[in-house]
C-alpha cells in the first residue's frame, strides 16, 4: 500500500482553458481548499476521450460542449485523496479512488453537468457548473464532489496475485471510470446472465467496454463492427464472442447477425457521431427478438430512428436512451472489477498508449483527438 500523500501545498500547477479558441496553458494556481460536500484529491491518472479532445477545440462541423470560461478541464480520474470534507463518511485521506464527471444537483438531481467540460443546457445547470464546480481535475490537485468519489481496493486491485490482488497496475484502472457509460446502459436494459446481445459499433473505447461488461456478466455476444482488423483483435481478447462485418445491406446484415448469435434480447448501441447515417442501426434493431430491448447510448445525429412502427408494436420492443448512468451502477462497475470478472487495462483491450505529463497537455489533446480505438488509449499522468 501507498505511503499517505505529503501535505498540500499552497499553489499547485493547473492546466487553464481562457477561450477555446486560444486553447490550454498552464498555470500556477492556488490549491483548492476542501468543503463540506467535497474531498481533495491528487491526480495520478487521467484518460482522455476523442470526444472531450474535440469538444475542447473549436470546430466548423461540431459546436463544442460550452463550459462557463475560464475553467480547468475533466476527464476520468483515478487519484489518491489528501484531505476529506467534514462530512465525509468512509473516505479517507490516502485512500485511492475513482472520480468520475457525471455531477448532478444535490437538491434536484434533474440538474446535470459534465463536470470539466459540458455545463449543460439550463439555467440551473450552467449555475452548478459556473458556481462551484467549475475547475475539475487537469491539475495536480482537485476538488472532487464526495457523490463522484469512490474508494477502490488498491490492495486487492493492485496487488500481487501471490498475495491474492490482481496485479493492476493504478494507470490500468482508468479502464474502471471510462467503462461507467456502457454499464449503466446495460444496467438500465436490465442485461442478465445467458441473454444474448448485440453491440454496435464494437471496436470503438466506449463501444469495447460494452463487450467485457456483457462478458463479464455471462451474456452472449455478437459484436458488429465495419472494423475486420478491430474485430480480430477482439475475438482475441475474448475468444467466446462472436462477430459480423456489415456491408451496408440491412436484409443481409440483419441475417448474418441472427445466423452469428441468433436473435437477440438486446441491442446496445454506442455510435459516435462519425456514424450518422450508418445502416447498422437498421439491421441490427432487426436482429432483435419478441419481447427485445434497445438501448441507446451514442452520439448519432440523426433526426428519427430508423425502426418500423409495425415491428414496434407486433414485436413488443422497447427502445431506452441511457445518457451516462445512475450512482448504483458506478457501485456495481467497482464490485465487478474487484471480482476479476471484468477484464481492465491490457489484459481487457486497453493498453495504455500514452502517458503525458500534465505540462504538454495539448500534445495530451492531439494525440487522443486521432481515437486509435484498440490500439490504446490515452493518459495524463502526474509528472
Amino acid at each position: 500500500m501507498a505511503a499517505p500523500p505529503p501535505a498540500i501545498p499552497p499553489t499547485m500547477k493547473a492546466i487553464v482553458i481562457e477561450s477555446i479558441a486560444a486553447g490550454s496553458s498552464l498555470q500556477i494556481v492556488p490549491t483548492p481548499e476542501v468543503h463540506a460536500g467535497s474531498v481533495i484529491c491528487q491526480s495520478l491518472v487521467t484518460y482522455i476521450s476523442a470526444s472531450i479532445a474535440s469538444r475542447l477545440r473549436p470546430s466548423k462541423d461540431e459546436p463544442y460542449f460550452t463550459h462557463p470560461l475560464p475553467f480547468s478541464p475533466g476527464g476520468y480520474f483515478i487519484s489518491r485523496v489528501v484531505a476529506v470534507g467534514p462530512d465525509a463518511t468512509k473516505l479517507k485521506v490516502g485512500q485511492l479512488v475513482l472520480n468520475e464527471c457525471f455531477v448532478r444537483g444535490r437538491d434536484d438531481t434533474d440538474v446535470q453537468i459534465l463536470w470539466g467540460f459540458f455545463e449543460g443546457h439550463t439555467p440551473a445547470s450552467k449555475k452548478l457548473a459556473a458556481d462551484y464546480w467549475r475547475n475539475a481535475g487537469q491539475a495536480e490537485y482537485f476538488r472532487s464532489p464526495l457523490e463522484n468519489t469512490w474508494a477502490l481496493d488498491e490492495s486487492r486491485l493492485c496487488g500481487s496475485p501471490s498475495d491474492g490482488g490482481l496485479g493492476y497496475t493504478i494507470s490500468e484502472l482508468i479502464t474502471i471510470p471510462i467503462s461507467c457509460v456502457a454499464y449503466g446502459g446495460l444496467r438500465a436494459v436490465d442485461l442478465k446472465a445467458g441473454e444474448t446481445i448485440v453491440v454496435s459499433p464494437a471496436t470503438g473505447h466506449f463501444s469495447m467496454t460494452a463487450v467485457a461488461i456483457a462478458t463479464a456478466i455471462g451474456a452472449n455476444v455478437v459484436a458488429v463492427s465495419r472494423n475486420a482488423e478491430r474485430l480480430n483483435k477482439l475475438k482475441d481478447i475474448f475468444p467466446l464472442i462472436k462477430t459480423v462485418v456489415p456491408t451496408g445491406d440491412v436484409a443481409k446484415d440483419t441475417q448474418a447477425i441472427v445466423a452469428a448469435g441468433g436473435y437477440a434480447d438486446v441491442f446496445a448501441d454506442i455510435s459516435p457521431p462519425t456514424a450518422t447515417g450508418s445502416k447498422h442501426l437498421e439491421s441490427c434493431i432487426g436482429a432483435v427478438k419478441q419481447y427485445g430491448r434497445i438501448c441507446l447510448m451514442g452520439g448519432r445525429a440523426d433526426a428519427v430512428i430508423p425502426v418500423n412502427y409495425a415491428t414496434m408494436v407486433f414485436k413488443n420492443l422497447t427502445i431506452r436512451g441511457s445518457f451516462m448512468y445512475e450512482r448504483e451502477d458506478v457501485k456495481g462497475l467497482i464490485k465487478l472489477a474487484e471480482s476479476g470478472r471484468l477484464a481492465i487495462g491490457a489484459i481487457g483491450g486497453f493498453p495504455i498508449l500514452a502517458k503525458i505529463p500534465l505540462e504538454r497537455y495539448e500534445e495530451a489533446l492531439t494525440e487522443a483527438e486521432k481515437d486509435f480505438g484498440m490500439e490504446g488509449i490515452v493518459t495524463v499522468v502526474r509528472g
